[in-house]
């Protein structure tokens, strides 16, 4: 363990860097035994459940320079919690800055994508934020923007890589911010093995749509393949436009049909309650247990009462809201991308006691506290 708490000391930066290079945070040989494993697990689900630190992302910037520029925001659908949070907190940060900013829905329609970028680029926007969209689809977009010197930042969509053009994103995207996606995959798992006391039989509920999925799918798998006497019962794969329709039946004709399994690993927050109603419907609860990764309000409302969702790791969107708009005045200074990952923390029902999980933002306070807001107004020169 004492690699994670050298990394811990110093900062997610690190830990990126270790990631980018293709190590991983826990050990990679198989455990001696069992009684071993779940130990490893323990110690590192403790080094991930502390608050973060704020830690520089990169240089110091001049922010008075850019008064009155203007960001334009491009949320895939506002009627997404996470999409909408973080457009909320890029508008706040913006504005303590002297920005402008607009803001385009693409109601989750690829055209209005597309629609939605070339309108801020034939309006002269001096940066754009990706909030969700698809990077495939806008790809062309990206490139004229760049072209017209107008730098695009993604953010939470594209698992972030250091040291690369587009940091994980299109490579003609300026900048990325996002959570480590393999890190969360580790961090769910390691929760079934634990909570099982390392005999987790876990089904993996994916949505391969989604650009993060494989990432932190092969971070479950990472930490589940290596435990002795864990087994990954099955991998399911349900687009995103049916996770209100066909999560909960699923959910109950898995446990139904298999009563082996006692871990569902849903990728994300929402996927999870749809698959805690499934629990539910099939008389399971107290035998099935759920851990994923997000954090939303309605999530972690059901992982602070404990009986079927245990783990919800948290990211902070107003975090990364804040650290958009840094990543985006480096663009517009023309200065190199900042450090793309944002911190994540683990989060289970211990952890909620008492914690008023009815909105993000009491979350967020809770959770990560404010303290990165000073210091990223110091590290725009705007507060000593």
């Amino acid at each position: 363990m004492k690699l994670m708490k050298e990394i811990n000391i110093v900062g997610y930066g690190v830990r990126a860097l270790l990631v980018s290079a293709g190590m991983v945070l826990v050990g990679t040989a198989a455990a001696s035994s069992t009684a071993d494993f779940v130990e490893e697990m323990r110690g590192f689900i403790e080094e991930n459940s502390v608050k973060p630190s704020f830690v520089p992302p990169g240089p110091p910037l001049d922010a008075t320079k850019l008064k009155g520029k203007v960001i334009a925001i491009q949320m895939i659908d506002g009627r997404i919690g996470a999409i909408k949070d973080v457009a909320d907190a890029v508008q706040v940060a913006a504005e303590q800055v002297g920005l402008k900013t607009t803001l385009f829905d693409s109601k989750s329609s690829p055209v209005r994508m597309q629609q939605g970028f070339q309108e801020a680029i034939n309006a002269g926007a001096d940066a754009i934020v990706n909030d969700g969209n698809v990077v495939k689809i806008i790809a062309n977009q990206i490139k004229a923007a760049k072209e017209k010197g107008i730098p695009t930042v993604e953010a939470i969509n594209s698992p972030p890589v250091v040291g690369v053009p587009g940091q994980g994103s299109d490579p003609n995207t300026f900048g990325n911010v996002a959570p480590d996606a393999f890190l969360a995959g580790q961090l769910s798992a390691a929760a079934a093995v634990v909570n099982t006391n390392g005999k987790a039989q876990v089904v993996i509920m994916n949505t391969s749509e989604v650009s993060a999925s494989p990432t932190i799918v092969k971070g479950m798998k990472d930490v589940l393949e290596r435990c002795p006497e864990c087994s990954i019962v099955q991998i399911t794969d349900t687009p995103l436009e049916q996770w209100s329709t066909a999560l909960t039946g699923l959910a109950a004709t898995i446990v139904r049909s298999q009563p082996q399994v006692n871990y569902l690993l849903p990728i994300y927050s929402d996927m999870g309650i749809f698959a805690a109603a499934g629990i539910q419907q099939a008389g399971a609860v107290g035998r099935v247990h759920i851990a994923s990764f997000n954090g939303t309000p309605a999530a972690q409302a059901l992982v602070k009462k404990g009986d079927v969702y245990t783990v919800n790791t948290a990211e902070d969107h107003e975090w990364i809201g804040w650290a958009v708009v840094d990543q985006a005045m480096r663009g517009m200074l023309k200065m190199e991308p900042a450090h793309p990952i944002a911190p994540i923390r683990y989060v289970s029902t211990a952890d909620l006691k008492e914690v008023d999980t009815s909105s993000s933002k009491a979350l967020s306070l809770a959770l990560f506290g404010d303290d990165y807001k000073s210091g990223f107004l110091k590290l725009w020169g705007l507060q000593k």
